[in-house]
């Protein structure tokens, strides 16, 4: 008997090269206004497509913030290769990428539709990061944590150390964590 493997649809390389500009389009955008006041077809102009091809790739200029957020967050998570194998280094870890993402990401300008849209594109994102390891509550409580906890110091000035905050959390979670069903 054979097993066919499924492999993924090969997505045409001009569909990969839009969806990028009409992305850096959009993180150009971030950092001279806010999310608030930029347009689709702000976002079109600068990535130099029309609206039309703009809907064709992205339903809204949410679910364009969504897949830059994620998307971001993902590469920002691969890089550091967090997954330790204990539970206490893991979070150590995840924690620092996550308030680092967050630093990283200061000089978009914060409005009220940026805000909540970027905390819940993260949390998304690393819930789907952590799923292999954890259950799916385990993996939002973990997402859920570290991401609200460093949105409220972005928000808050930043005035604690990250590295303490990040012992902190760790320190609160690691024995639920620990503890908790695969």
């Amino acid at each position: 008997m054979t097993t066919k493997t499924l492999e993924e649809p090969r997505v045409d390389p001009r569909v990969i090269r839009t969806q990028n500009l009409i992305r850096d389009a959009l993180t150009s955008l971030l950092s001279e206004k806010s999310f608030e006041s930029t347009s689709v077809q702000d976002i079109a102009e600068r990535a130099t497509v029309n609206r039309a091809t703009f809907y064709a790739h992205f339903q809204d200029k949410f679910a364009l913030l969504d897949a830059v957020i994620r998307g971001a967050l993902r590469q920002y998570l691969s890089k550091d290769e967090p997954m330790a194998s204990d539970v206490r280094s893991l979070l150590s870890a995840l924690g620092k990428s996550i308030f680092g993402f967050v630093t990283a990401h200061g000089k978009c300008k914060v409005d009220r539709d940026f805000e909540p849209q970027f905390e819940r594109a993260m949390e998304a994102e690393l819930g789907e990061f952590l799923a292999p390891r954890f259950s799916a509550c385990t993996a939002h409580v973990i997402a859920t944590a570290m991401v609200g906890s460093a949105m409220r110091w972005r928000a808050g000035g930043r005035k604690e150390p990250a590295d303490q905050l990040v012992r902190q959390i760790v320190d609160i979670l690691s024995d639920g964590v620990a503890k908790s069903p695969a």
